[in-house]
């Protein structure tokens, strides 16, 4: 068995150099020793002893390794400038594998969110052995910086969502806790449609808008990519990946090819975002929801944040599937006919079965099986009195022709608060127990049917 060869660097201690947060820098050189130098987006470490690099284009750099294969590489540490060299052997190309499908999953979904999906393909991921890795200044003094442990942070988040009792909770007690525990001060989580096509926004914490309702095609964008692949993606420079896309794109542009193009997506959230990480929320491989971070300072999101998430995540996921699955066996209970708050101020409400929109004093306000939920309780609420309803008695009602299978029941219901937040504040809904929700209404509401 051979040993690991003795660096002067490990490559474990310059981690956050291998994140893509500063370009790196490559130099090959032909059989006659003519050198090419370019510059890389990122180099990811692959184990203790090798790196790798996306092959895509690197026309000259590849023609030049299959030729030679020693090649050097500069990569930079993004707290401190310092530059390290890495003298690096070309032994393989891998087009599987687990090093594989993590770039490609990287580079897919930037690929789809700026529209270049059909010309970003990763052929295969160049396998190097590290020969050395050296501080390109020798005053460079590696002194181990403390890591931060977050044991403490992590049972405090798993205690706080314990104490929840419904979905609605339990989903802004953990983007609180993102926040308050780890210092994640912008995020959101999504919940997939009935039919599995879509994401919509259901809860977001930090942003100056709530966002809710807002929505993403599954298998579209960094967003949908993760929610389609079920795998993290991590962003540290959203700027330079950006910008490197739009330089390629125009150069497509210019050439006419632009039936390669397709529509590049704005990324959600944060006008200036610069990291990004998206975690699927699964719960026996099912797809609940997708969590992302996002962050206004370049490389927020590394490596030790990417372990912790994911820990958190795996929580929130099962207590999110417990939930569910408790809410679903909650009995009907008996109706409350308190009278609600009506002063004189009067609002018109309308449906429209096409689509079941509603539109509150003219502005839209919700529609799909939410907005069918709404007139629903609006309904029965102005025939019976009744502010007290169930999440099961709304389950098993025939005439909402809600889904058999992945109803989302619970995530629709959290949405339609949401919006009523922030677009309709003379009605609400609140908890009324597990399982239960209250209706409150503040003004005369006039429902109009449209055809």
């Amino acid at each position: 068995m051979s040993s690991a060869p003795a660096f002067t660097v490990p490559l474990e201690s310059i981690a956050s150099c291998f994140e893509g947060v500063i370009p790196a820098t490559i130099c090959s050189c032909d059989r006659e020793g003519t050198p090419n130098l370019t510059f890389l987006s990122i180099v990811h470490r692959v184990d203790a002893e090798h790196v790798g690099l996306s092959y895509q284009f690197f026309n000259k750099t590849r023609h030049n390794i299959m030729e030679n294969p020693l090649v050097q590489v500069v990569v930079v540490s993004p707290e401190t400038g310092h530059q390290f060299r890495l003298d690096l052997h070309y032994e393989r190309t891998d087009t599987e594998g687990p090093a594989f499908d993590r770039m490609k999953m990287r580079l897919d979904a930037v690929a789809s969110q700026t529209g270049m999906s059909q010309v970003f393909r990763l052929r295969g991921v160049d396998i190097y052995r590290v020969l050395d890795c050296r501080p390109l200044h020798a005053e460079v003094r590696l002194d181990s910086l403390p890591k931060a442990g977050y044991l403490n942070e992590l049972e405090r988040f798993t205690e706080r969502l314990a104490a929840c009792d419904n979905l609605d909770s339990l989903i802004h007690t953990a983007l609180d806790s993102f926040s308050a525990l780890f210092g994640y001060a912008h995020s959101f989580v999504m919940a997939p449609d009935e039919e599995g096509s879509r994401l919509y926004t259901v809860a977001s914490h930090g942003y100056p808008v709530s966002g809710a309702g807002s929505e993403a095609w599954i298998g579209e964008g960094i967003l949908g990519v993760a929610a389609e692949r079920r795998m993290v993606v991590r962003t540290a420079n959203v700027t330079l990946d950006t910008l490197l896309s739009r330089a390629v794109r125009s150069g497509i542009e210019l050439r006419g090819e632009h039936s390669l193009l397709e529509q590049e997506i704005a990324l959600p959230g944060l006008p200036d975002v610069r990291s990004q990480m998206v975690v699927p929320l699964l719960a026996q491989n099912e797809l609940l929801g997708v969590l992302c971070l996002q962050s206004e300072v370049t490389g927020r999101f590394l490596s030790d944040d990417e372990r912790i998430v994911q820990i958190a995540s795996r929580h929130l996921s099962a207590s999110m599937a417990m939930l569910r699955i408790a809410d679903t066996e909650e009995a009907h209970p008996a109706p409350n006919r308190s009278a609600s708050v009506r002063p004189s101020a009067a609002s018109i409400i309308k449906h429209f079965p096409a689509d079941d929109s509603i539109l509150v004093d003219e502005a839209y306000l919700i529609k799909g099986i939410a907005g069918r939920i709404f007139w629903k309780l609006l309904i029965e609420n102005k025939r019976t009195g009744r502010v007290e309803f169930a999440n099961k008695e709304i389950r098993l009602d025939t005439n909402l022709q809600l889904p058999d299978f992945k109803d989302n029941l619970e995530t629709r219901l959290i949405l339609l608060r949401r919006r009523l937040q922030d677009r309709c504040s003379f009605v609400s809904l609140t908890p009324a127990g597990r399982g239960r929700l209250r209706l409150e209404i503040q003004r005369q509401l006039k429902l109009e049917e449209q055809s």
